[in-house]
Parts: structure tokens; C-alpha cells; sequence
């Protein structure tokens, strides 16, 4: 019987992780990829001016919960219109109708409604590098 060969150093991908930066207060030179630059990837798009701005982090915040608030408060409707139905079916049967009408008003609104929240998260995300590129460099954009 023959000896197995020795197993071979397991490739760690994370070995070159995070890749170097320069240092606090340093800017890096001509050659250094900018930040999120990897092999095969393309570099970050670079920050709208708007971005540094109060009024778009806040668009964005706004862009996120009104979806999110409508959803919840349509839900809760039909759970409570279900249950004022349940109560007496006879007399109150409109209010399980209305309930599934708002059910199906929420199946349709719900990518009507991702059509805002999704634009709202990137709009957050780039609000949030500028904020990190203001608290880095000190860099605002002009005017």
C-alpha cells in the first residue's frame, strides 16, 4: 500500500483581505485603487454632490418608511376589518369584503411600493460614503 502524499497548504481567499490603505491623514498615491476597487471588479461610481446634503439623506429616510408604514397600516386594517366581520357575520359581512379588497390593493401596491423603497436604500447608501468621505477628509463638494 502507498503512503498518501501530505496534504498541501489549504488556500486561504481571505489572505489578501482587506487590501491595504493608507494610513489616517495620508492620501494615497497615483497608483492605489480607489476603495472597493478589486481584481475584476470595477471601482465605485463617484458620490453625487447631492448626496452631501441634508435634504437627500433625509428624501432617502422618507423613501424607506412611507412603503414600509403603508404596508404595516394596510395590514393591520385587514386584520382588524377580519376581525369586525368575525363578530357578527350576519351584519358586518361588507367589512370582510373590504378586507380582502385591501388584501389584493396590497398585492398590487407592494411592487408599486418597492419601486420607492429600493431607490430610497441606495439613495441612503451613497448619503452614508459621503458622510464617511466627510468624516475621513474633510471633502465637501462645491457648491
Amino acid at each position: 500500500m502507498h503512503p498518501s502524499p501530505p496534504p498541501s497548504p489549504q488556500h486561504d481567499p481571505r489572505a489578501g483581505y482587506p487590501p491595504a490603505h493608507p494610513g489616517p491623514g495620508r492620501l494615497p498615491g497615483p497608483g492605489y485603487p480607489p476603495p472597493g476597487a478589486g481584481p475584476g471588479y470595477p471601482p465605485l461610481p463617484t458620490i453625487p454632490p447631492a448626496a452631501f446634503t441634508r435634504r437627500y439623506r433625509t428624501t432617502a429616510w422618507v423613501l424607506i418608511w412611507v412603503p414600509v408604514v403603508l404596508m404595516v397600516a394596510a395590514g393591520a386594517l385587514s386584520v382588524a376589518l377580519l376581525a369586525y366581520a368575525d363578530s357578527d357575520p350576519s351584519n358586518n359581512s361588507a367589512a370582510g369584503y373590504l378586507a380582502l379588497l385591501l388584501w389584493g390593493v396590497m398585492l398590487v401596491g407592494g411592487p408599486v411600493l418597492l419601486g420607492a423603497f429600493i431607490p430610497g436604500c441606495v439613495m441612503l447608501s451613497r448619503s452614508s460614503r459621503a458622510r464617511a468621505v466627510t468624516r475621513a477628509t474633510g471633502y465637501q463638494p462645491p457648491v
